[in-house]
């Protein structure tokens, strides 16, 4: 259920922010996520992910967000589009689109 809710993510972009950026990096993710410590932690249904999609360009799409499982609600989320994402990105994304933060 989550994982289909996670898909509709890569295509909306109207519930979410946009941001292009040439190179993504594990630091950039690590810094929103700070960012929304206290939304994290506002309720332990909240899951802290990253969803992301090579596109046939070469590009990525990456999905940023906050997730609430029990109301399967979206608390915040933002979409990065990026020419190349760095090594500790695509090492997380080695074999799942969809990475979980702890």
């Amino acid at each position: 259920m989550i994982l289909e809710l996670f898909a509709l993510l890569l295509a909306a972009t109207t519930a979410v922010s946009v941001v292009i950026v040439l190179i993504l990096t594990f630091l950039e993710i690590v810094d929103w996520f700070t960012d929304r410590n206290d939304l994290k932690l506002e309720d332990e249904d909240n899951i802290a992910f990253t969803l992301q999609e090579k596109l046939e360009t070469g590009d990525y799409k990456t999905v940023q967000g906050i997730f609430n499982k029990r109301t399967n609600t979206l608390k915040d989320a933002r979409k990065v589009q990026s020419n190349k994402i760095d090594k500790e990105l695509k090492s997380l994304h080695k074999d799942n689109e969809i990475v979980i933060y702890e």
